[in-house]
């Protein structure tokens, strides 16, 4: 990570102007629950529920941005999302948007995005919405958990100046159900639809 990116803690938020277009391509139920596992200052999540009746809830590791995020009605725990341990199939919305950056410890590395996916999508129950915004040269390493684990798999490009510069996609994307069963047909075609957009 960039050394202005430590000093954020990896905060770089949704601009206003996507979360406003991504909150056009979902229909919302008329009462449901949405969480956010990094949810900085909660004014991108504030504005993709703009108008909705949800239940808000967010995770932030910064106890400013936290404290911003309540201020805005999102019931906000300030912790690492790491560290949180939530019901499987609690949220009907997870809207995702980690750190770019890559876990530091001892061995075995890996990108916190899919690091990220891996430890939230069982949150969301069977038929809810992941909302996942990662450069674009991050999609092939979670395109299999991706196609295991959801269908209906949309990718779209944003197109904010900010967004440009990190080659920013969101992924729109239905939760199967816990125990069905992916052919393999299945699978590979999604990975290879996910990784020809990569």
């Amino acid at each position: 990570m960039r050394p202005h990116g430590k000093t954020k803690l990896g905060f770089f938020p949704l601009p206003v102007a996507e979360a406003k277009r991504l909150k056009n391509w979902l229909t919302f139920p008329e009462r449901f629950s949405a969480l956010d596992p990094c949810a900085g200052d909660g004014v991108a999540f504030t504005h993709l529920l703009h108008g909705v009746t949800a239940h808000r809830y967010g995770i932030e590791i910064d106890a400013n941005r936290a404290e911003q995020a309540r201020a805005l009605g999102i019931e906000t725990l300030q912790a690492n999302a790491m560290d949180v341990r939530c019901p499987p199939e609690a949220v009907s919305l997870l809207y995702l948007n980690p750190p770019y950056d890559w876990e530091s410890g001892e061995s075995n590395n890996q990108r916190l995005e899919s690091v990220f996916l891996e430890h939230s999508y069982r949150w969301i129950k069977a038929g809810g919405v992941l909302l996942f915004a990662i450069p674009q040269l991050r999609l092939a390493k979670c395109a299999r958990l991706l196609s295991e684990h959801f269908t209906d798999l949309q990718v779209f490009r944003l197109t904010e100046s900010a967004c440009l510069q990190y080659r920013q996609i969101v992924v729109l994307a239905t939760r199967r159900k816990r125990h069905s069963r992916v052919t393999d047909a299945v699978l590979l075609d999604g990975v290879r639809y996910l990784e020809v957009l990569a």
